[in-house]
């Protein structure tokens, strides 16, 4: 269990780490010309070019912060816990590297996607701990629902950053209602990994509140959707190896819904009109809620 004070440290170094590095970031991707600019597409709505990047200060205040998590478990507990969170960890910075390649340099859809994938099932295979529990009782049905859940998600988070501050404000609203829902059950690796994730994503907001100075970039759009997928499904299987109701397994997973509603909203949009899903356009939730 962790405790208040352990749970406020956690939170505040992560988003000390974010507003301290952002700054640095902004003046290096400057330099580097890792740069979104309105010209770039007919769906940007910012008028003025604004610096990628804010997805590695959100990387880098996340994965410092985690450093911390041993200070509450004993070793063998630890262990217990970093085994499913290192190898979320991993494919997620796997997933960062490949969007901040998509922010630099720009990748097609397909060897894109085809990476998601891959690291999804890879994660899925392995690690049990991040499959759907509807269905742990049949891998067939688990593993490839359970990898359209995650894949869904991550470019979920990536469709929705489409204004400022709207993709990371909607994942903090989210890591906070997954955060306490595990902090309530009982399940200390999930509240950990959100309680790190809001302090980033809060450091990094303060930069990216209209009219932004940053962009977190698909690179930051990717990892946090591809953790915060991840953290709905371990604390779902956590509350399923505890043998509560199914509404409260299903809990965490309605915590996703504004996300996944543009995503399947956006997509029906676009294919009917004959467009690719993945082509930008201005049919999100929040064009026309706007």
């Amino acid at each position: 269990m962790i405790s208040p004070l352990f749970a406020l440290a956690l939170f505040g170094v992560a988003l000390l780490l974010s507003l301290l590095a952002v700054p640095p970031v902004r003046r290096l991707v400057w330099r580097l010309d890792l740069v979104d600019r309105p010209r770039d597409g007919a769906h940007k709505s910012h008028v003025r070019s604004t610096p990628y990047g804010g997805g590695v200060a959100i990387w880098f205040a996340a994965l410092i912060s985690l450093l911390f998590y041993p200070l509450y478990a004993d070793i063998e507990a630890w262990t217990a816990l970093f085994s499913p969170l290192f190898t979320l960890l991993t494919c997620a910075t796997l997933l960062f590297l490949t969007g901040l390649i998509d922010d630099w340099r720009g990748l097609q859809p397909l060897p894109r996607f085809s990476i998601q994938v891959l690291t999804t099932f890879f994660l899925v295979g392995i690690c049990p701990e991040f499959r759907l529990s509807l269905f742990s009782t049949a891998p067939i049905l688990s593993l490839p629902l359970t990898a359209l859940w995650i894949v869904a998600l991550t470019n979920a988070f990536n469709f929705l950053d489409n204004m400022d501050g709207l993709s990371a404000g909607i994942a903090a609203a989210v890591l906070i209602a997954l955060g306490g829902m595990a902090l309530l059950c009982g399940q200390p690796t999930c509240a950990g990994l959100c309680l790190v994730l809001l302090g980033a994503i809060v450091g990094f907001l303060c930069y990216n509140f209209p009219p932004a100075s940053i962009f977190m970039g698909d690179a930051g759009a990717f990892f946090l959707g591809f953790l915060v997928s991840g953290a709905s499904l371990l604390l779902s299987n956590h509350l399923a190896n505890t043998h509560a109701p199914l509404s409260h397994q299903f809990a965490p997973l309605l915590a996703l819904t504004v996300p996944l509603y543009d995503l399947l909203g956006v997509s029906v949009i676009r294919l009917k009109n004959g467009i690719p899903p993945w082509i930008g356009d201005k049919n999100h939730i929040s064009h026309r809620l706007t």
